[in-house]
């Protein structure tokens, strides 16, 4: 028999034990009736057994007590009990947590290892009693039980998804960023609230339902979770780390915060969600990095023109080349390091960009228009395809925060990024960034600069107005379950942001909320992004839940939080010793239209 995990006897078990030992076993003397005016059939043993000291701590449940430290002499039945742990220990080994190796070659462990019985359960009968494999089925529940990277999903499905990913960044997708977007999003989404009949329709219907239901042996309890909380059907991947055993709670956590603001990403980790609004996206998108990956035409450089029109006092159109020459020469060039933030990028996600751009301030570009009239209210970005019309405050001219952009990371732009130049304004929703542009409207219109549609929105609300995204801290880079040696730092790396307001804390937290560690900022550059790292050495063998939140300036709060598991181990598994996973994705990619009709001859 394998050597036994502590064995906790419980004060129920420890009532009856004692009464076997003191009050049912034969006595070496008979038995005497008592004297007295004591009542008829009133008994007690004439001596009681005595015990040694490690009987009586085994019967206290002393610390250190093992199942084989039991006397078979006292505990007849132990032979039974032994046959529990032996075959709780196979059923441990059986149902062990599967283990992968993903195509970049990080391992995960989704489920965390019961190293001993929840101390909370009074039933002991053996080490562990694989609550969360052999009970809850959990390795085979939630998105990536089949789904191993959501990133590939998305990458690979048949209608084009938008860029959601960032693989520079190594952001995650999660169910919990699908919900963000597939929820409450007028005018992004067709019908709101309709992800679970997307989803249902997808792996039941008649296309996908055999195969799900026979090859991956899936069902509702694949996504959802039913208990008596009267929440109804939960999805599984957003309670889970609330339902599983053996993940380590750590109070008031420890380790050691840094920020940085000066981490650029080249061209290529500028996020583009390559929206396909029009035909005209279409074609940027086709052409692209996401796409065909084009070298663009320097013709296109050479020709293209930029009007500067509206309520300016000299309205001029000229070459683009013309005027970069003429700003250079005036000194007027700006080089900064600066950020980009979609106004729906969710906590989680990878809708963010720190690079170095070089442009022309629109300040320059009006300048040598004459200068705005006294009645201007701020200015539209127009698009040579006409697709975009969105509009910036006077004030965003006014700061030097609006350029004319034509290299990211000292190169000039490629397809995806709005080959030959596109617009960016600093701490407002990205889509303002107008890629193709060739027109800067000067206006005088009364316009809601903070409307989602024609202004500037900073961070996405929700139906009740409430911002979902802002503050957003988010971890980069953590594959749900990923091993890591216990005993040796690790650093948690991620950024947080809250667009046009400066972060004032971020807090984190080790036991589900319970307590939160937190750090002030200090000062910081609203127009820059602040990443963070958070290292952290796990002391015991098991997983943990790392939570991280933040507080801006005014004192808004996240509205939703991340949580992401680690799995410490003591000895780290070798590659052939796991599930080596060569893709990860059920979807093949994509192939060409010629291709796929061949295919089907």
């Amino acid at each position: 028999m394998s050597v036994k995990k502590r064995l906790v006897i419980t004060t129920m078990c420890l009532a009856c034990t004692f009464c076997l030992i003191a009050g049912c076993s034969p006595s070496n003397e008979a038995q005497q009736p008592s004297s007295g005016g004591s009542e008829p059939g009133d008994t007690k043993p004439a001596s009681e057994e005595s015990l040694t000291p490690d009987q009586q701590a085994i019967i206290d449940g002393a610390e250190g007590t093992t199942n084989e430290d039991i006397n078979e002499e006292l505990y007849p039945g132990k032979e039974y009990l032994n046959g529990l742990w032996d075959r709780w220990d196979q059923i441990a080994e059986e149902y062990a947590p599967e283990i992968r190796t993903l195509p970049n070659g990080q391992m995960v462990q989704r489920t965390p290892t019961e190293y001993e019985v929840n101390p909370d359960a009074w039933q002991i009968q053996a080490g562990s009693n694989s609550y969360n494999t052999y009970w809850l089925d959990a390795d085979n529940r939630g998105c990536e039980s089949c789904h191993p990277d959501m990133n590939s999903l998305l990458k690979n499905l048949p209608y084009e998804h938008p860029v959601a990913w960032n693989d520079e960044l190594d952001n995650k997708t999660t169910l919990q960023q699908c919900l963000f977007c597939h929820s409450y999003a007028p005018g992004y989404i067709a019908k709101q609230y309709e992800f679970g009949t997307l989803m249902h329709g997808i792996h039941f219907g008649t296309r996908n339902k055999t195969e799900f239901a026979t090859e991956f042996q899936g069902d509702c309890m694949s996504c959802h979770n039913a208990t008596e909380n009267g929440e109804g059907l939960e999805l599984w991947d957003l309670t889970k780390y609330d339902r599983l055993w053996g993940i380590n709670k750590v109070a008031d956590v420890q380790g050691d915060f840094k920020i940085d603001q000066e981490k650029t990403q080249d061209q290529d980790g500028v996020f583009s969600y390559d929206w396909m609004h029009a035909y005209y996206d279409n074609m940027r998108h086709g052409a692209g990095v996401n796409g065909l990956n084009l070298e663009m035409p320097q013709s296109l450089f050479d020709e293209w023109t930029i009007t500067v029109s509206g309520n300016v006092e000299n309205e001029y159109t000229a070459k683009l080349p013309d005027l970069i020459k003429e700003a250079e020469e005036a000194g007027a060039v700006v080089e900064k390091t600066s950020k980009m933030v979609c106004n729906w990028n969710p906590v989680g996600g990878g809708g963010v960009t720190n690079t170095e751009i070089t442009g022309i301030p629109v300040s320059w570009l009006i300048e040598k228009a004459g200068g705005y009239k006294d009645d201007t209210t701020g200015v539209r970005a127009l698009r040579a395809d006409g697709s975009s019309k969105r509009a910036f405050p006077k004030d965003k001219v006014d700061s030097d925060e609006a350029l004319l952009v034509y290299k990211i990371g000292g190169e000039y732009l490629d397809a995806t990024r709005g080959y030959p130049c596109t617009n960016w304004v600093e701490g407002v929703d990205a889509q303002i960034n107008s890629k193709q542009i060739d027109t800067y409207e000067v206006t005088n219109e009364d316009i809601d600069y903070t409307d989602k549609w024609a202004g500037n929105p900073n961070g996405w609300q929700n139906e009740a107005n409430v911002p979902m995204n802002k503050p957003n801290a988010t971890i980069l880079g953590v594959p749900d379950g990923l091993v890591v040696q216990n005993g040796q730092p690790f650093t948690f790396e991620g950024y947080v942001d809250a667009y046009d307001e400066k972060i004032a804390s971020m807090e984190f937290s080790m036991d589900g909320g319970a307590t939160w560690t937190k750090y002030d900022l200090g000062d910081t550059d609203r127009n820059k992004m602040v990443w963070w790292s958070f290292t952290y050495t796990p002391e015991l063998e098991g997983a943990y839940c790392l939570t991280v939140r933040a507080t801006t300036e005014s004192g808004a709060e996240s509205f939703e939080t991340q949580t992401v598991m680690i799995n410490a181990k003591d000895k780290l598994p070798a590659a052939e010793e796991t599930t080596v996973l060569t893709s990860g994705s059920l979807i093949p990619p994509k192939v060409s239209a010629e291709a796929a009709n061949e295919e089907d001859k």
